[in-house]
C-alpha cells in the first residue's frame, strides 16, 4: 500500500511539471515570428543596372470599317478667305518661243492666222496682189489667212493724207462706199494695218517730204486707233526701162527706202523690206518678177514673194511671243 501511495505521489509530481513547462514556455513559432515582426529589416542599397534599350513595337490603332447603311457625315465647308486686295501688277512682257516653224510650215499656211484681224491698203499693187490672194483661196490652198485687201488703183501717198485730212475718202472703196483708211479699219474692225504706197510718190517728193507725209498720215490714223499696229512697206522699184521713162532712178528709190526705215525705227513701226527681195544688180524691178506691163507691177512669182515675205514677218512676230497660234 505504502508503494502505490509513493508512485502516486511521484506520478503527480511529474504532472504538476509537465503542467508548469507549459504555461512557462511560449510557442515557439509565434515567438519566433514575433521576434521577426519586431526586428526592423536593413534597407539595402540600390544600384541602378545598365540595361539595353528595349524595341516595342505598337500595333497600329484599328480603325472601325464604316457602317455601309450610316449615312456620312459631311465635312464642314471651310469659312472662305477673305480676298486679298489685289495690287496692281505690270503689263505682260511678251515672252520668245523656240517653237521652230520650218519654211515647208511657213509655206503651207501654218501661221497665217496672224493676218485674220488685218486689213492692207495700198494703191495698184494691192490691187494685184488681191487678185493672186483670191485665186489661191477659190482653189482651196491657204493664203494669209483672212487677211482683208482694200485697193485703189490710183491712190497716192499724197492722196491718202489729204482724204484723211479732210475726212472724206475718194479712192479707197469698202463696203460698197467710199472711204478713208482709217474709216476702213474702223469698218473692219482691223487690229493691223499694213500700207503699200508711195510708188510714184518720189517723182514729186524729196525723201524728207516722203516721210513727213508719211507721218502726218499715221498721226491721223493713230488718232482715231491708237491701238492699232501700223506695218509700212518699202517703197517699190521699177522695171529699169520704165524708171528711165519717168526719171526714177535706182538712187532715188534706195534713198527713200532709207529715210523710210530710219522713220519707222524711230517711231517704232514695223518697216517690211520687200522691195530688196525684187530687186535685179542693178537696183530696179526684176522682169522675171514684173507683169506684163513691165512697169512696177508684180507677176504671179514676184506676188509669191510678196506673200511670202508677209508670212516671214508674222514667223518674227511669232518667235519674239507678240503672239500666239491660241489666239487665233
Amino acid at each position: 500500500m505504502k508503494k502505490i501511495y509513493c508512485a502516486l505521489l511521484i506520478l503527480c509530481a511529474l504532472l504538476c511539471v509537465a503542467c508548469s513547462r507549459n504555461t512557462n514556455e511560449p510557442d515557439r513559432p509565434a515567438a519566433a515570428e514575433a521576434q521577426a515582426e519586431a526586428t526592423p529589416t536593413p534597407t539595402p542599397t540600390q544600384v541602378p543596372a545598365t540595361r539595353e534599350p528595349i524595341s516595342v513595337e505598337v500595333e497600329a490603332e484599328h480603325t472601325p470599317e464604316a457602317d455601309p447603311t450610316e449615312e456620312p457625315v459631311p465635312a464642314p465647308t471651310p469659312e472662305p478667305a477673305e480676298a486679298a486686295e489685289a495690287e496692281p501688277t505690270e503689263a505682260a512682257v511678251p515672252q520668245p518661243t523656240e517653237a521652230p516653224v520650218t519654211d515647208e510650215m511657213l509655206d503651207a499656211g501654218y501661221l497665217d492666222g496672224w493676218f485674220d484681224d488685218a486689213v492692207l491698203v495700198g494703191d495698184s499693187l494691192v490691187g494685184g496682189l488681191s487678185g493672186y490672194v483670191l485665186q489661191e483661196r477659190n482653189e482651196g490652198r491657204t493664203c494669209l489667212g483672212d487677211l482683208q485687201l482694200v485697193p485703189a488703183s490710183a491712190l497716192t501717198l499724197k492722196k491718202a493724207l489729204e482724204c484723211e485730212q479732210k475726212a472724206r475718202g475718194s479712192e479707197l472703196k469698202c463696203k460698197g462706199r467710199y472711204m478713208t483708211i482709217s474709216e476702213v479699219v474702223t469698218t473692219l474692225e482691223a487690229k493691223r494695218l499694213f500700207i503699200m504706197l508711195g510708188v510714184s510718190d518720189p517723182r514729186w517728193f524729196t525723201p524728207e517730204e516722203m516721210v513727213d507725209t508719211y507721218d502726218q498720215l499715221i498721226t491721223l490714223i493713230k488718232a482715231q486707233h491708237p491701238d492699232l499696229e501700223i506695218i509700212i512697206h518699202s517703197i517699190m522699184p521699177m522695171v529699169k526701162d520704165y524708171a528711165g521713162q519717168v526719171n526714177m532712178t535706182y538712187e532715188i528709190n534706195k534713198t527713200v527706202n532709207e529715210h523710210m526705215r530710219a522713220y519707222c525705227a524711230e517711231k517704232g513701226i514695223t518697216y517690211i523690206e520687200l522691195a530688196d527681195l525684187v530687186r535685179d544688180e542693178d537696183g530696179f524691178l526684176k522682169y522675171e518678177y514684173s507683169a506684163s506691163d513691165y512697169r512696177f507691177h508684180l507677176g504671179k512669182e514676184g506676188k509669191r514673194i510678196w506673200v511670202r515675205c508677209l508670212r516671214e514677218y508674222a514667223r518674227d512676230a511669232y518667235y519674239a511671243g507678240k503672239w500666239s497660234l491660241e489666239e487665233n
